[in-house]
């Protein structure tokens, strides 16, 4: 599991100033020594952190860590051995362990979390072939848009025929390398779970089309070892996915919360709304 690190906010140094005055007067007594010639080792104050040595030699910026930690109260930390104490960023889960970085005339306190694994919702339309929302939690965390011209004018024309079936074989043959980009792009972001519409509902010439980038889609998500679930698209499109209301308005390729005036691109909005039901009920 990845790890985050966020800044915190110190409230008490504790003795990080009395190593942070060690580590610039040894700095520097190195440096006077390297310029008059003399390449002897030279002792450290006994109490500097010897994980800190090498970086202070080499001139890089020290660091210490992963430090242990304990929770004073439920947004405080102390960093034992040091009796530093820190305030917990808000809405943040609880930290494994900090790290301490000393520059000459500042001291930055990091907080290491577990970074939580994303739910990607896809959303396949005529508008934006492929849209990718990834949420963490509940929040959206990375988006993408995948669009290539020369399906769309195969779809425009799939449409237009009454029987359709060359359009068909000719939009499979050009949207491989979109679909295969669009993979790319999702396996990197190391999802917990792929969401998409079940397309199975749509029966109309327009639904029969996209789902046949859907199944290349899924074939290519299966061939990674990617797990995924196709979800019912019932509201998908006209829920809002900032405030929940359920008849919000399509205008032309925005979507428009009348209840609380958001609005978002549709696709946007719709693939937003398959991430977080499957963040629910996945």
């Amino acid at each position: 599991m990845k790890e985050r690190l966020i800044e915190a906010k110190i409230l008490d140094y504790g003795k990080l100033k009395e190593i942070q005055k060690e580590i610039v007067y040894y700095k520097l007594y190195v440096d006077a020594l390297r310029k008059r010639g003399i390449k002897e080792k030279v002792d450290p104050p006994p109490t500097l952190p010897k994980s800190l040595l090498t970086t202070i030699i080499t001139g890089g910026v020290p660091r210490d860590g992963p430090l242990q930690i304990d929770f004073i109260s439920n947004d405080v930390i102390r960093i034992k051995n040091y009796n530093a104490l820190v305030k917990v960023p808000n809405d943040a889960n609880s930290p494994l362990y900090a790290i301490v970085e000393y520059k000459e005339n500042e001291i930055k306190v990091y907080l290491a979390y577990q970074e939580r694994p994303s739910i990607v919702g896809i959303d396949v339309g005529l508008r934006h072939l492929i849209t990718v929302v990834a949420i963490r939690d509940t929040k959206p965390w990375k988006v993408r848009f995948f669009d290539e011209p020369k399906v769309m004018e195969y779809f425009v024309n799939f449409l237009g025929d009454d029987q359709g079936i060359l359009e068909l074989e000719e939009i499979k043959n050009n949207a491989k390398k979109i679909v295969y980009n669009a993979v790319t792009f999702i396996e990197e972001l190391e999802p917990k779970i792929i969401a998409m519409e079940n397309l199975e509902y749509f029966d109309t010439k327009a639904g029969k089309g996209l789902k046949v980038l859907q199944s290349m889609l899924e074939a290519e998500i299966r061939r990674r070892g990617m797990k995924y679930k196709k979800l019912d698209p019932h509201n998908t499109s006209k829920v809002c996915a900032k405030c929940g209301y359920k008849k919000g308005e399509i205008l032309g390729s925005l979507f428009v919360c009348p209840a609380c005036g958001y609005k978002a691109d549709r696709d946007y909005n719709a693939a937003y709304n398959i991430a977080l039901k499957c963040y629910y009920t996945c």
